[in-house]
């Protein structure tokens, strides 16, 4: 289990996948339109993977108790600008901090005792006061995430 590096972690709202220079450009001048007021997250809990916790590949918190509300109107609001861009939303929008990614599970019992450990786990709250556009590139490592546009929030 490779934890994500604290600098890396994130809520997304929409995933694009690989799209040209020319569509960045396009989703960048969108984007621009949105307005929205910053708002409070509260995390605690809600431990869950991908594809599932007995499988898992990925470990996420998604009990998102404050300002998930706020999360779905932005993921609507970037829908309604960007739906036509890039992959579509075929699961529906479910807010989540990715915190781990997982190669395999070597040791089961260990692996559970983690899982219940952090779920009731509260995680804190984070003022939401900006939107990032990121572009990320996988590599063996992990991957490496640039910003290619701020929206702040007011």
């Amino acid at each position: 289990m490779k934890p994500v590096e604290p600098e890396n972690l994130h809520i997304t709202l929409r995933f694009i996948g690989e799209i040209s220079r020319e569509l960045v450009e396009e989703v960048k001048k969108r984007l621009d339109a949105i307005k929205y007021s910053q708002f409070t997250i509260h995390v605690r809990g809600g431990i869950g993977a991908f594809p599932n916790i007995d499988r898992p590949r990925v470990i996420w918190v998604g009990g998102i108790e404050e300002g998930a509300r706020d999360l779905m109107n932005l993921h609507e609001l970037i829908m309604k600008f960007t739906g036509d861009i890039g992959e579509r939303d075929e699961k529906g929008f479910v807010p989540h901090l990715t915190i781990a990614r997982v190669k395999y599970v070597r040791n089961r019992d260990r692996y559970m005792e983690v899982v219940r450990k952090y779920e009731n786990m509260d995680f804190g709250t984070q003022t939401v006061d900006s939107i990032k556009l990121k572009r990320s590139v996988l590599t063996p490592k992990g991957p490496i995430y640039s910003d290619l546009m701020t929206i702040k929030l007011s």
